[in-house]
């Protein structure tokens, strides 16, 4: 997600006030990130109906479908909170690659921790759509989710997974609006997205804590243990140190 520093033109789609977003900006990757939403939306699409088809061969593998999307979007608020505290600590703006579509706007984030609030729903997520892809494409190529049973389980882990990673950055723009959508704040008030008072807590310095950003569930038992803390340290101890 790159931005420009002149946000212009304000859009009110249906899809804008469903996600949240607002102001339109300019970004030399738009082509990019139209490609990756909408591979994001027709990968999980067939995917979906794979995983149907293979429930529908393999009726058994029904009594899964809780744990698995239970285990989907607690896995997907950990990768939440693990690429977090990488943005947040390693390299800087300018690195190549990575920068300026990844760590920019998480440092863009600590600057003016509104403006993912001003952002398309695009821009806001196409990062994301585009990470989910490395699993989305082999899965649905190589893995026959018709066939029921364990296949069909995989497809639909990965796919509610994929889901819980496109929520990453909607329910992270929930949080930091004064009045999100009323769907919003009632999963908000369910726990089933992470709430504006709870992610506050990351944006009190140093910055350090709370990472995880879709449901947040994992926050307490990663900031508890030290989790980054430690994972910082054995970094270190090979050469990777905190930079920017």
């Amino acid at each position: 997600m790159a931005i420009a520093s002149d946000p212009h033109v304000k859009r009110n789609l249906v899809l804008e006030w469903f996600v949240g977003g607002g102001e339109v900006y300019r970004s030399r990757f738009r082509a990019f990130e139209v490609g990756c939403v909408a591979a994001f939306f027709y990968l999980t699409g067939a995917m979906g109906l794979d995983v149907v088809a293979g429930m529908l061969a393999s009726p058994s593998a029904a009594r899964y479908v809780v744990p698995v999307a239970f285990a989907a979007y607690v896995a997907a608020d950990f990768v939440s909170g693990f690429v977090h505290f990488l943005a947040d600590t390693y390299c800087t703006e300018t690195t190549p690659l990575l920068g300026p579509k990844l760590i920019a706007p998480f440092r863009e984030h600590h600057r003016d921790p509104l403006a993912i609030t001003r952002h398309v729903f695009i821009e806001a997520n196409c990062d994301n759509c585009f990470t989910t892809l490395f699993a989305l494409v082999p899965t649905h190529v190589f893995v026959h989710a018709t066939r029921g049973g364990a296949p069909t389980l995989f497809s639909l882990f990965v796919l509610l997974f994929s889901l819980g990673i496109l929520m990453t950055s909607i329910a992270h723009g929930w949080a930091h609006q004064d009045e999100p959508p009323w769907h919003a704040r009632l999963l908000q008030r369910a726990g089933i997205v992470i709430s504006r008072d709870r992610h506050a807590r990351h944006h009190a310095p140093p910055h350090r804590s709370d990472y995880c950003i879709t449901s947040g569930w994992l926050n307490p038992l990663l900031d508890g243990t030290r989790f980054f803390h430690h994972l910082e340290r054995a970094l270190s101890k090979v050469g990777i140190h905190r930079g920017g």
